[in-house]
């Protein structure tokens, strides 16, 4: 009995769920990390840049639960673009 394979995680695929998710609203690294299975968002949000998707970066400050607070960042996709805002209609 063969194993089940199991599709790769490509890089092309983890651009394709950040820029999925961030149209459907803003999202830090650790959200992107989680929802998207992308283990080094930052990397995949300099890219998608390079690729010339409009993602800003806005200073987010985290409440932790024991009250301590860390700055991250909150990434922001500005769908000014029909191209982009088409990535994002439901099939």
């Amino acid at each position: 009995m063969q194993p089940t394979a199991h599709p790769y995680n490509t890089i092309a695929t983890q651009r394709a769920a950040i820029l999925a998710r961030l149209g459907k609203g803003p999202a830090t690294g650790a959200q992107l990390h989680a929802e998207c299975n992308v283990p080094n968002p930052s990397r995949r949000i300099h890219e998608l840049r390079n690729e010339g998707h409009e993602i800003a970066s806005q200073p987010f400050d985290q409440v932790n639960p024991d009250g301590s607070v860390n700055r991250v960042a909150l990434y922001v996709l500005s769908a000014n673009d029909q191209r982009q805002r088409d990535l994002f209609k439901p099939a």
